[in-house]
This record gives C-alpha cells, structure tokens and sequence, in this order.
C-alpha cells in the first residue's frame, strides 16, 4: 500500500505565513477604504477575503486534478500571484473612482463598485488557492493544516497592528505582500522545486518594487480633503500617520477656513486664522491660530455649544470627543478651571500638543488640563470625579453613509454613563449637526428620556431642553428640574444669541421658530409628542428615529426606515440614509459574485472519475455539504463578530482590542482545529456535539451576563483587561476551530473531491454572512444575531450526524 504523501514543515510554515499576509491584505483593505471612501466599509473587506476563498475552492473543485499533478508549481505560483497581486489590485481598484451617493440617481456606478471589489480580490483568491491545494493533497491531515491556517493569521491581525503603528498604510500593504514571496520560497522548498529559479523570482520582485513608485492613495473626490485640496490656495502643513488613521493639516490664506459651528448670528467676532484638520479625509476640526489678545476667544462666547457656560459658570469640565481642542479652549475661555479632555485619536493630542502646542498652550496646560486617551464610553463608566458640565460631540453624516456605524458614545445605556458623573446641578450637553426633517437630535431626546428614567427621575421633560442655531441642535440634560429663574436664563440667553427654542418645560408654539426659521416648528411638535403631555408613542414619531440605540444595537445613527426605500428609489431626491441603499447594493453584489463564481459552477460540476462519482443516487450527500459548510460559514463570522463587539467596548483601546481579540479569537480556533487532528476520525458526531455544546455554551454567556460582568471590571487598566478578553473568548473559539476541519474530514473520507466543494461552500456562505451580518445587527441587535448563529450551528451538527447515520446503514 503506498505512503500517503505528508506535509513538511515547510509546507505547513507557507500556509502560515500565506495566512498571517492574507488577514493583513484584509485588515489593510479596511484602512485603505477609510482613507479612500469611508470607514463603514468592514463587511465589504471581509466579504470580499472570503469571495476569493470561496471563488478558489471552487476552481479547485473544477481542474483539482491538473493542479495536483503539479501541486509544487501551482503553490509557488499563486503565492508569488498574492504578492504580485496586492499592490497592483490596490493601484488598479483606486483607478476605477465612483460615488456611492450616486448610486441614488444612476446605476452604472454599481458596475464600477462590483469592477473595484472583483480586482480586490484576486489577491485573496490566490492565497487561498494554496491552501485549498494543500489540504485536498494532505486530506488526512487536514485539521492540522486549517489549524496553522487560522494560527498564522491570528498572528498576522497581530504583527498588522505593529507594522502601522511604524510605517504607512502603503509602506505596510508592500511589507504584507512580501512576506507571500517568503510564502513561495517556503513552498519551493517543500517540494524541492526549482528553489534557485523561485528565489531570482522573489528578488526580481522586491527590485521591482524599490524601483518603480510606489502606489498613491487619495481620497476620493466627494472627501473633505479632496474638496479642501481643490480650493485655490489650500497647501498642506502636517501629516501624521499612525494605528488610529493619516491626519492631515491644511492651510489656506488666499481662501480662509472659517469654522465657528452654531455661531450666533448676532455675533459680530472675528474668527482667527485657523488650519483645517482632516482625520482618514474627513473634517476633523480647525486649529485656531490665537493671537494673544482677548479678541481672537470672542467668537467662542457666542457658539451654540457655549449656553452651558453662560447659565451656571461650571469649574469642573470634561469635553468628550475632544478632537483638537477647541472644546477645551472654549472651556477655559468661559471660566472652567479644570477641563478633562477625552478623545480616543492619541494622533489628535500629538497634534494639540506636540506639533502645534504654540498655536494655543492653554489646551496642555498641566495646571488646568489633563488629557485622557481613550473612549468617551469608558471614561464616564470609570472616571470617579464628578462634572459640572460633560460636553460631547455627537458625529453625523449628512448623508447617512455612517447609518450601520458602531457607535457605543451616543447609546442609551452612554448617556446614563455620562449622567452618572455629573455633579449635583450639573448638566450634560450633547451637541450636533441638524438634519431635516428631525432625526438625530430627537432620537437623543427620547434617549435622555429613557436614562433618565432609568436613573428615578419622574418627569424627564422637566430635566430637558433642546435648542437649535445654525445648522447645529445642542440638547441639555440636567442633573436637577429646571426651576423657574434657569429656564428665565435659558428664554432670555436663547432670543439675545438667536436661538431657536425646540423643547423647554412650559414653552408654547409662539416662542419657537423664530429665528432660523422652518416651514413648520417640526422640532417643538416632535419633541412635544416625546415629552408633553401626551403619549410619547405619538404616531408622528417614527421607530426608527425615536428608537434609542443600545450597546446591542449600537447604531445611533441609522434612521430611515427599511420601508422607505422603495419610495427613495422611485424618487431619488427623497431624504434616506445612504447606507440603507449601499448596504443591499452591496449585499446584493455578494449574492451575484457568489453564485457566479462559487455554486453555478459548482453546481453544474460533474463528477467523472469512478472513486468521486456523486450524481444521481449520492446526491443528498451533496446536500448535506451544501447544509454543513453553508450553516458553519454563515454561523462562524456572526459570533466572531459579536464578541469582538462587546470585547473592544470593555477593552477601551478600539485599535488594540480589534488586533488583539481577532487574532486571539483566530488563534485559539486554529488550536482547537489541531486538537480534532487528534481526535479518531470515526467519532465526527460525538467530536462535533461536545464542540457545538460549548459554543452554545458560550454564545448564553454572552446573551445572559457578559455585558453587566465586564462593566463591573471596566475600571482596570488595559494590562488586566486584555488577558480577561483573551481568557472569556479562548474556550468558545477553541471549541469554533473544531466543527470546519472536523466536517471536511468527515465529508472528505467519502470523496477527496468533496473537499474544495465543501471549501467553495463555506467561502459563499461567509460572503453573504460578512455583508448581511451587520444588516440582521441593525434589525435584531446583536443578540438576535448571535441566536441565530447558534441555531446553525446546531442545525449543522444535526445534518453531520444524520450524515454519519446514513453512511453506517448504507455500509451495513
């Protein structure tokens, strides 16, 4: 009987290697959307890593057998493919330049999006072409190999981490596609193949690299640097790149910045010179070159965000989403005598108080400010001093591009964080852009009802008032009921600045719309059926805007409604959140791209050779493949990524966490993966039912108590919480690292040529899942996702079993 052939260890150290470049190609992909387009874009990444997995099982699938004649060749080949690959694939993606706005009024902008994510992928099909290679060779080892697969690639998340923290996302994208070259000579050697002429290869390439420019990313031209770049005068200061994204400063003195967000417009100040400051493209705020005279802090008295100040002279201050400062300036202009500064860009404060400290040293003075880095969220859980004022900057699109935005800063179980420091008689203020009709300013009110609520108060309207200036809202929470000599204050501050009042206990409809006038007081009516004497479920108010968002539906700024899609789409000057439109868009493109280059062809494949004949009467196996691998691959990433949520929430370090709890999960998975290589290959049900029970097991840990348990311990520093991270997810992606290798083997010892199909499968299923994932999120909340997962895979085990069941009987 012959030797089954083995792996080497170079083999399974290029599948590693192959792994670790392929997850930083995916996490770099995401990094180059946001400075390219935006930053919402993790699924389409993700989707499309697992389209060129998929694509390539099936292709391995169809002429398997002439690649394996020549398995030495074909490895080397398609590593060397990747490496080649990831930087043209980027340079020629970036050529092809769309809109997604424009997606409103034409439909050949779907073509150039589906053009642009197609030549991003081939580099994701050419890895994963390698390993599929590898483990239809190796099938008996094939849990080994899918173990260092995912080890490799958790390390990859890891090192991908390291690698921007020192260079350039572009620097980075050349070190990640040099290290498949290392891939190829590793899989050259395996098979002692033409070792010399791979190597020539290889240092042809890094030449050719040196030699030639490298690749330039812009920002598209809907970008605000773009458009800041294309007004006569502008000329670059600064830029720092780090882990947290590329900040660039701008100054422009033919055409000056002038940004004085909800400036009165009785106000008669004159603005200072100021820099404009973009974060990955987009606006991040203006540094005001102050002069030193009191003239040049005028112009901060009269903002919108400045009636805080003006009604009860707080000296504690914390302004939450700090940005470069000018919250903090305006603090200390105003009499604050203590301003906490919270921003979660460390770039943000090296720019504040590093590169441009002399522009104004109060916003670092050490006596009266300290900077915390970190999310807003976590330090209002942990922050043991309280506030007389805690300002934040609520973000918004007026788009809605950022509609399936994460944001944890704007929930509801946030704004009871954020009253839970304040002081007695303190307020909180939230601040933000307008948009008509009402949206993100009413959904705020309605979530200040509910903490409030929360908290005792009785009658929340009492402890509420919203105003509106130009183009911004600022919504008041108090600590206490508005007595009669405050809400005189707020009437009198509110007409002498030109401020229109929404909501304030007591107001009629004469004393709103006054000044920034609309058609209709659509902001009183709204705010009055939330808070009036009537019901606050008036029918006025719909779902989707009054609907506070939580930490398991954490997408604040989502509200249009699913039903309105049609009619945006028969009339594209209707108001929706563009996400809405993109998102199916794009979900629909995974759906097409998945069953043209994935099922059709695997569908239509037939099996000619008598040992891997499955027509006719095998054709349940067949579907039992489709089932297994299509619930496993739909099942896998929704719980990956409903951990890696509620991980990066405790975690604090959004940056870090993501590396540390993706590659951790990846990892652990990849373990488990080489203990089923152990395990006897005749006990798939029972292996496969001990796994499916602990990833239950974990997926009710998550939906009963680890939330409340993590917020008991959020105070510990990042050193204690990483390993508690690492310790809560190991046991459920050790035991998530079993059910895949476990299933190719089990399919795979009835037919090898079952095992790309099975790959192809997975990939397709993980496509839709990466893409749908956040849509099924934005309706049922991460819970409901989670839920959902874990009935696959149940569903999945049952299918494996009944499997086994049938082929004991048919051999009997």
């Amino acid at each position: 009987m012959p030797r089954k052939p083995s792996a080497s260890p170079a083999l399974l150290l290029a599948v590693a290697v192959l792994a670790a470049a392929t997850i930083a190609y995916e996490l770099l992909l995401i990094r180059l959307f946001a400075l390219v387009h935006w930053h919402h874009m993790v699924g389409v990444a993700i989707g499309l890593a697992l389209l060129g997995y998929g694509a390539s099982g099936t292709f391995v699938a169809v002429i398997g057998d002439r690649l394996q004649r020549h398995f030495n060749a074909a490895f080397v080949v398609n590593a060397i493919a990747f490496s080649v690959g990831v930087p043209l694939c980027v340079a020629a993606a970036q050529s092809v330049t769309f809109d997604p706005q424009s997606v409103f009024w034409e439909i050949w902008p779907i073509g150039l999006l589906a053009a642009s994510f197609l030549i991003l992928a081939v580099p994701f099909f050419a890895a994963a072409t390698c390993i599929a290679l590898s483990l239809t060779r190796y099938a008996d080892q094939i849990p080994r190999i899918y173990g260092v697969d995912l080890i490799g690639a958790g390390i990859g998340a890891v090192l991908l981490v390291v690698l921007l923290s020192l260079l350039h996302p572009i620097q980075a994208l050349y070190g990640v596609a040099a290290t498949g070259l290392v891939a190829a000579l590793l899989g050259a050697l395996h098979g002692r193949w033409r070792r010399l002429p791979v190597l020539a290869v290889c240092v042809a390439v890094c030449a050719a690299w040196l030699n030639l420019e490298p690749i330039e990313v812009r920002p598209a031209a809907y970008k605000d640097l773009a458009r800041a770049l294309t007004v006569a005068g502008a000329e670059p200061v600064d830029s720092l790149t780090g882990i947290n994204g590329i900040v660039d400063v701008i100054d422009n003195r033919q055409v000056r910045f002038r940004e004085a967000p909800g400036l009165s417009l009785a106000s008669m100040a004159e603005l200072p010179h100021q820099l404009g400051v973009f974060v990955d493209g987009d606006a991040a705020g203006v540094i005001d070159l102050r002069q030193d005279n009191d003239a040049s802090d005028e112009y901060l008295a009269h903002l919108l965000s400045a009636v805080p100040y003006h009604l009860s002279r707080p000296e504690r201050v914390a302004v939450l989403n700090a940005g470069v400062a000018r919250g903090v300036a305006q603090a200390l202009a105003l009499g604050a005598r203590h301003v906490t500064a919270v921003e979660s860009n460390p770039l943000l404060e090296t720019l504040t108080c590093e590169r441009f400290i002399a522009a104004d040293p109060r916003r670092c003075d050490e006596q009266h400010v300290r900077w915390h880095i970190g999310a807003a969220r976590t330090f209002a859980a942990t922050e043991p001093m309280p506030f007389d004022l805690v300002l934040l900057q609520a973000s918004g699109d007026d788009a809605g591009l950022d509609a399936l935005q994460i944001d944890f800063d704007l929930t509801r179980e946030a704004v009871e964080s954020y009253l839970g420091v304040l002081a007695p008689g303190g307020m909180l203020a939230i601040e933000g852009r307008i948009r008509v009709p009402p949206r993100q300013s009413i959904r705020l009110l309605a979530t200040a009802r509910e903490a409030l609520l929360a908290s005792g108060a009785s009658a929340p309207g009492k402890r509420l008032a919203l105003l509106r200036g130009w183009q911004r809202y600022l919504l008041l929470v108090f600590e206490r009921p508005i007595d009669p000599p405050l809400s005189a204050r707020l009437r009198t501050l509110a007409a002498s600045r030109g401020f229109d009042l929404a909501w304030l206990r007591g107001i009629g409809p004469e004393e709103v719309n006054r000044f920034q006038r609309l058609p209709s007081p659509v902001y009183f009516d709204a705010a009055r059926a939330l808070l009036g004497p009537g019901s606050p479920d008036d029918p006025s108010l719909r779902p989707s805007t009054v609907r506070p968002a939580t930490d398991d539906r954490p997408y604040p700024h989502r509200f249009s409604a699913w039903s309105e899609l049609p009619g945006a789409i028969r009339s594209p000057g209707t108001r929706i959140d563009a996400a809405l439109l993109i998102a199916p868009v794009l979900l629909l493109l995974a759906l097409l791209a998945s069953v043209l280059l994935i099922l059709l062809p695997l569908a239509t494949l037939r099996w000619r050779h008598p040992k891997t004949q499955l027509a006719g009467s095998n054709r349940p196996v067949r579907w039992a493949v489709f089932g297994y691998f299509g619930l496993v691959g739909l099942a896998f990433l929704a719980i990956e990524v409903a951990w890696i949520l509620a991980l990066e929430l405790f975690l604090d370090e959004p940056v870090y966490a993501a590396a540390i709890v993706l590659g951790g999960f990846l990892i652990f998975a990849g373990l488990g993966s080489l203990f089923a290589q152990r395990l006897p290959e005749g006990r798939a049900g029972l292996t496969l039912g001990l796994a499916t029970t602990a990833i239950v097991a974990g997926g009710a840990l998550y939906l009963l108590s680890v939330h409340d348990w993590l917020a008991t311990i959020a105070s510990l520093g990042f050193g204690w919480k990483a390993p508690i991270a690492i310790g809560l997810l190991a046991p459920l992606a050790f035991a998530m690292g079993i059910p895949f290798p476990v299933g190719l083997r089990t399919f795979g010892a009835r037919s090898q040529a079952l095992i790309p199909w099975a790959w192809g499968i997975n990939g397709c299923a993980s496509v839709i899942s990466a893409v749908g994932a956040p849509l099924v999120a934005l309706e049922f909340g991460y819970s409901g996702l989670l839920g959902a997962a874990l009935a696959a895979y149940v569903a999945a085990t049952l299918i494996l079993i009944a499997h086994e069941r049938h082929r004991g009987d048919t051999t009997a």
